[in-house]
């Protein structure tokens, strides 16, 4: 072939094709015994910390496998735990790890819709997911200081992590 048919039965000429809607993932990308080990389950692929399959611990996602609203903020906190996991700083126990896991899978369908993205899904808990990952890593999780009714009761943006990211 020489590049692409539309439905409409349109020829396109080009070199590369690129498929890319980002609305339904796939991991083709991986050998059929990882794709075994993965068991993306029909609501997605549940991690623990949305990061490391517990049955492929040299193996994450960052981005990938989790929606939050700060996007950006989360990845950042993301890959510095898991370099900090790897790197053997953050303390990893792979029963209790697929325990959380289970635990949180079995909490997510009790109440979040069936689609396919709900094992990525943190969105309105992305607070507790930030808070987890710095725990972890031994960092002072609380954004504003002593005013605990601003730390519960506002809106937590990507400022209140300046000067925390890398500090640990």
């Amino acid at each position: 072939q020489k590049g692409v048919t539309t439905r409409g039965g349109e020829e396109i000429d080009a070199d590369v094709v690129i498929y890319g809607t980002g609305f339904s993932k796939n991991y083709d990308l991986f050998d059929d015994a990882t794709k075994q080990k993965l068991n993306v389950e029909s609501d997605g692929l549940y991690l623990y910390r949305n990061t490391v399959h517990t049955a492929i611990p040299n193996l994450a996602f960052v981005g990938s496998e989790l929606a939050t609203i700060m996007n950006i903020t989360t990845y950042g906190l993301q890959a510095w735990w898991l370099a900090k996991l790897w790197a053997g700083e953050v303390p990893y126990d792979r029963k209790e790890a697929e325990e959380e896991v289970a635990q949180i899978k079995a909490w997510k369908r009790t109440w979040m819709p069936d689609t396919p993205a709900r094992a990525s899904l943190i969105l309105l808990h992305q607070t507790h997911f930030h808070d987890r990952l710095l725990k972890d890593m031994g960092v002072a999780h609380r954004r504003r200081g002593a005013n605990v009714l601003a730390e519960l009761f506002t809106a937590q943006v990507s400022q209140h992590y300046d000067g925390i990211i890398g500090k640990a």
